[in-house]
């Protein structure tokens, strides 16, 4: 290896090739600011290096430049570092590329964060999605009305991430609720105008309660554990629709009954319909207004043939709080019930139907569909003038009004209609099926609706004692 001072970097060159060993080249240069160095080999690469004392002894550091000009600018920076005090140049250099690693480092994850920042309509899907999985029967409807009030209307906000959703945004969102059209459905077109008056306020406050149970399920989607953390995150800190007020007025609820005459009605107008919607709305009524989604979920599965109690109907009541297991709603089948349902069960050996509460023989009967039948009658008999304009919902009222008439006590309707449990013991431990005392209700019932079609009012008044 030889070493040289006076040579130019070519000159360097050739006598490396000439002498067919490294060459160095060292500059002079000041006192206390290093060397610049290059080191020629025989191949005719060159390596560039700064020398300098660190604690009297001499190391020199390796020039990352390419080519002769950019070396001499490095190394004049390091002589500028060291003059300054800084005299370990390699734990600079160290310190700096693990600097400039971790700055790397806070950009990518910032990207990867911007990648995986959850979109507003991100957070309601997942919302969604989430009751679906816990079986939530609402599902549909929350869906619905997101689509309908929300993505559709405010694209550009749907597209916003979640965590800059701002309560005026909420509020907007249920401006336009409020005021806008009513969807068309069907063959035909509503004709109503939507206003505060027809049932928007109501719409608007379910759809606000979305939302804020969205925005909460957000909050604690980026730390539950269970969830993969390849799913954006949302970054929420806060609940924008919490601090929206509330929809004034939207919780008057449809609470009046229909009375003794109107329901005779309703009975007799029921008896005119055709005979698989007449069996499905008989079997609505005669079984005490049960919740129309219950019976729309039951299969052939769930008609059982219980050795003590005869044949029981199955239904599954998913209704409760985050947690709540679905919860088995046994209904004895009477005598008076079987001969209702038995245009649905013949459809059994057809082999088509999923269940006995089906209209063509296909498909289960949907929720809405079924409760259209007395809208629907609510239409005809309040235009004939035989009664007020009522819906499901009013009948349903009609129903427990009735029964409490009828002597049967609040605790006993709670068990035929599958009112909801509260305590521990009702909610844990109690199991009993209380089939007997809805079989006594149930004929109780069914003797009171045909004593109201027939017109034997004294024997109305008998059942009550």
């Amino acid at each position: 290896m030889a070493i040289i001072t006076n040579l130019t970097i070519d000159a360097a060159v050739k006598a490396a090739k000439l002498l067919d060993q490294d060459v160095w080249k060292t500059e002079d240069g000041a006192r206390g600011e290093g060397r610049f160095r290059a080191r020629v080999f025989p191949s005719g690469d060159v390596a560039f290096y700064y020398r300098y004392s660190n604690n009297g002894k001499q190391v020199q550091l390796r020039l990352e430049a390419d080519g002769l000009a950019e070396a001499r600018a490095e190394a004049a920076g390091y002589a500028t570092l060291y003059r300054k005090g800084i005299h370990d140049l390699h734990l600079h250099v160290k310190l700096e590329a693990m600097a400039k690693t971790a700055q790397l480092r806070v950009v990518q994850l910032e990207e990867d964060a911007r990648a995986r920042q959850g979109t507003f309509a991100q957070l309601l899907d997942a919302y969604v999605v989430d009751m679906e999985r816990r079986g939530k029967t609402s599902a549909r409807e929350v869906r619905g009305a997101l689509v309908l009030n929300v993505l559709t209307p405010f694209p550009g906000l749907a597209a916003t991430p979640a965590k800059d959703v701002l309560p005026a945004d909420v509020a907007n969102i249920l401006r336009h609720c409020l005021s806008r059209p009513v969807a068309s459905k069907g063959k035909g077109k509503r004709l109503t105008k939507a206003n505060a008056t027809n049932g928007k306020k109501r719409q608007a406050a379910k759809l606000r309660s979305y939302l804020q149970a969205a925005f909460t399920f957000g909050l604690a989607a980026d730390l539950n554990p269970q969830r993969p953390a390849s799913e954006v995150q949302f970054g929420l800190t806060v609940n924008p629709a919490r601090d929206v007020p509330t929809i004034e007025g939207a919780n008057r609820a449809e609470t009046w009954a229909l009375t003794k005459d109107e329901l005779r009605a309703v009975l007799l107008a029921v008896d005119d319909l055709p005979e698989r919607r007449r069996s499905i709305a008989k079997a609505m009524l005669y079984l005490a207004g049960q919740r129309v989604e219950m019976l729309a979920r039951a299969t052939w599965a769930d008609l059982l043939d219980d050795p003590e109690h005869g044949p029981v109907l199955r239904l599954v009541d998913l209704k409760g709080g985050k947690g709540t297991p679905p919860r088995d709603h046994l209904l004895p089948v009477t005598e008076r019930l079987q001969g209702i349902l038995q245009p649905l069960l013949a459809m059994q050996d057809e082999g088509k139907a999923p269940g006995p509460f089906s209209l063509r023989g296909g498909v289960a009967i949907t929720p809405g569909t079924a409760q259209k039948i007395f809208a629907e009658l609510g239409e005809r008999l309040s235009a004939e003038g035989k009664t007020r304009r009522f819906t499901w919902l009013n009948i349903r009222v009609t129903v427990e009004t009735h029964l409490a008439s009828l002597g049967v006590d609040k605790e006993r309707r709670a068990w035929l209609l599958s009112h909801g449990r509260s305590g521990v013991q009702a909610k844990h431990y109690d199991r009993y099926s209380y089939l007997p005392e809805k079989r006594q209700d149930l004929d109780k019932w069914a003797r009171y609706l045909d004593t109201l079609v027939s017109g034997e009012v004294a024997k109305v008044v008998q059942l009550r004692k």
